[in-house]
């Protein structure tokens, strides 16, 4: 067994890695417990129910992509700062990615509770970013325009036809990269 799997943390930290390598059709109990060689009770020890296990997973996903990605990014001392920090981390993230993001949101087009949640934090993050942004920009028109299209720039990466280069990734972002 893995280091320190058998914790929540460890059970949280697998969903994450199989939803974003294998997919999520993949994140099933039985195919869980036999990789990690444990038995169902030690899921069971931790999460009430599959969809337990899911929504936890989710709300894992907001601290470690979401809220982290914030509170890393508000060590800047300007906003500039703060949003070149945060367009770093999602850099980084792409690079060391995997189908995350992708699986994530085809997840939320077929299942209403999970719409309503990716929803949530698709919204915390274009308002984030629309805050760093408004004391960049004056213009309100100016601001909700290089909000519109930073954040779709960070969800587009996702879905480009292919793997994009560190080089590359870093001209798509270089308007909001100090």
């Amino acid at each position: 067994m893995q280091e320190n799997l058998n914790s929540k943390l460890g059970w949280l930290k697998i969903g994450i890695k199989t939803i974003g390598t294998a997919g999520l059709s993949e994140l099933k109990i039985n195919n869980l417990c036999n990789t990690l060689n444990v038995t169902k009770g030690c899921f069971y020890h931790w999460f009430q129910s599959k969809r337990d296990y899911e929504i936890q997973i989710l709300e894992f996903w907001k601290l470690k992509f979401t809220q982290n990605f914030i509170d890393l990014a508000e060590i800047g001392k300007t906003d500039r700062e703060k949003l070149s920090l945060l367009g770093r981390q999602c850099i980084n993230a792409t690079i060391n990615g995997n189908r995350l993001e992708f699986e994530i949101n085809a997840w939320s087009q077929k299942d209403k509770e999970v719409q309503k949640f990716v929803y949530s934090v698709y919204k915390q993050r274009y308002n984030y970013i629309t805050k760093l942004l408004s004391s960049i920009y004056t213009n309100k028109t100016e601001v909700k325009k290089h909000a519109l299209t930073l954040y779709s720039l960070v969800v587009g990466v996702d879905f480009f036809y292919r793997k994009l280069t560190l080089t590359e990734l870093e001209l798509i972002f270089s308007d909001y990269l100090a």
